[in-house]
């Protein structure tokens, strides 16, 4: 058995290192360039990067955040993402301990960390993580920790079922495309990988912490005076990219989604004591 130390650094030295990973699935895969090959090159001079210039979090300060060959500026997020992936793993080996679905846990949430990135550069949701993980979450549904089985296949279904029902509802009020084909099989994935309980609470938070900051984001571009407008139609998770920008203020909803997923995969008992406790 591993001191409690130990188990804590190669946590978040094996998170570190799955976010490393995680920052070229962010920038290659909308771009439809493979994840695996050319090995790292600086955007830059495109200069391969070595792998003691690729060491996460450290490179980055040691390196003062630019490319060793052109000097070109390395973007901030590089660290964060690593940073976040260490502290993820760290946060699963707390909560459910040296158990088989603390790394399943990890791996659900790297990937919606992965989505997070994507969508916020994008306003893409690739189906190339979301439906593959809706299999593994099944797959893996039945571990001690999971939500079982039967709550998996429910969870995915339903997860599905009704975000193509409210898009199809509100596309017929609004006369437009108000939830976008990645939403759909995100939230599939997270009833695969949380349950059917699930569902309604991960909703519930995303939309609340999404107005929250929309709101936010509102009150900033009319205190710089900018005009803010509704958000065009959302691509679709396999859309290819294109020009199509978002106008000021708007906001993909899968970070929010992917946010509420995570605050309930470690609060879940305690948000529906409390969700629940309000009808009491």
């Amino acid at each position: 058995m591993l001191p409690d130390w130990l188990a804590a650094v190669f946590a978040f030295v094996f998170g570190s290192l799955v976010g490393s990973f995680l920052n070229v699935v962010i920038h290659r895969l909308p771009r439809g360039e493979s994840v695996v090959r050319p090995r790292s090159r600086c955007p830059g001079c495109r200069r391969p990067i070595r792998w003691y210039e690729n060491v996460p979090i450290l490179s980055w300060i040691v390196l003062r955040g630019r490319c060793r060959g052109c000097k070109a500026r390395i973007s901030l997020r590089y660290p964060l993402v690593e940073l976040a992936g260490g502290l993820l793993a760290l946060a699963c080996l707390r909560q459910f301990g040296l158990a088989p679905w603390a790394l399943c846990a990890f791996a659900f949430l790297a990937a919606l960390l992965a989505l997070t990135y994507i969508d916020l550069d994008h306003w893409l949701l690739p189906r190339v993580i979301t439906i593959p993980f809706v299999v593994l979450g099944v797959a893996v549904s039945w571990i001690p920790g999971g939500p079982g089985l039967v709550g998996s296949v429910l969870g995915a279904a339903a997860g599905f079922a009704s975000f193509v029902l409210i898009g199809a509802v509100a596309e017929r009020i609004l006369k437009k495309e108000a939830i976008g084909g990645g939403d759909v099989w995100l939230f599939a994935m997270i009833g695969a990988w949380l349950g059917l309980r699930a569902l309604l609470p991960v909703a519930l938070l995303a939309s609340l912490q999404g107005a929250i900051a929309g709101i936010v984001l509102v009150a900033a571009a009319r205190g710089e005076g900018r005009r803010t407008a509704a958000p065009p139609p959302k691509p679709t998770g396999d859309e290819e990219l294109d020009a199509w920008e978002p106008p000021p203020g708007a906001l993909p909803f899968g970070p929010f989604l992917s946010l509420g997923a995570a605050e309930f995969l470690f609060f879940g008992d305690a948000l529906l004591d409390w969700y629940l406790g309000l009808f009491r």
